[in-house]
């Protein structure tokens, strides 16, 4: 195989990744109207989750941001816990669709806890 051909097959698998990155970037950052409850995290720091929604416990740990779908159309209670080992600020935020049920914060850049309690009214 001579430089020329081997220069535009490297160019086109380049083209590749970077098209699957756009994609990938796009899909996980979209919000809709579901009606589902989703969690968003939002941080460039790792975390540690634990999350308890009617009654149903569950955690998670990760880097960076993160949305969770709860899979239910249905919350009457829900206890958040969000652990931030490094690189804060980070944002929590529960959410029905596009509607802001409750969120929290944390102001600095080490380790510090988030915690909020929701409850339907």
């Amino acid at each position: 195989m001579n430089y020329k051909k081997f220069g535009i097959l490297g160019a086109m698998l380049l083209m590749l990744c970077a098209l699957m990155m756009v994609t990938a970037v796009s899909s996980t950052s979209e919000t809709t109207d579901d009606g589902n409850y989703t969690l968003q995290i939002n941080t460039s720091g790792k975390w540690r989750l634990d999350l308890t929604v009617n009654g149903k416990y569950s955690s998670d740990e990760g880097v960076g941001s993160k949305t969770i779908k709860l899979n239910t159309t249905s919350v009457d209670f829900a206890s958040v816990t969000v652990n931030q080992y490094e690189n804060g600020p980070t944002n929590v935020t529960l959410l029905n669709g596009n509607k802001v049920l409750k969120d929290g914060k944390s102001n600095g850049a080490g380790m510090e806890t988030i915690y909020f309690y929701y409850q339907a009214q």
